[in-house]
């Protein structure tokens, strides 16, 4: 079963029953899973990185670099992590990307 098929289950599960087998609950039918499952799928395509996603990545990290090589202050001062210095480059990609 797919994380998609999963997630629709979880989301609008079939009919339930209690402790004697006895149908409490009839459930939601087929298609209502299908359509969350399209959704889903639908969501991960547009999540999705491409190439051009990558490149981007690559560009705005040597933006980065290049600014701290141009200033007088340690590269470690500002990004004192490799943590920090990928949340920056994120940061960027992501305003890049909502515009």
């Amino acid at each position: 079963m797919s994380k998609a098929e999963e997630a629709a289950l979880k989301a609008y599960p079939k009919a339930t029953r209690d402790i004697d087998g006895i149908v409490v609950d009839i459930g939601h039918p087929q298609y209502m899973r299908n359509l969350y499952i399209e959704g889903y799928q639908q969501a991960e395509k547009d999540l999705e990185l491409g190439w051009e996603d990558l490149k981007l990545l690559q560009d705005i990290s040597h933006e980065v670099i290049a600014e701290v090589a141009r200033g007088s202050v340690d590269y470690y001062q500002i990004y004192p992590t490799q943590q920090s210095f990928l949340e920056e480059v994120l940061k960027r990609f992501k305003e890049r990307k909502e515009k």
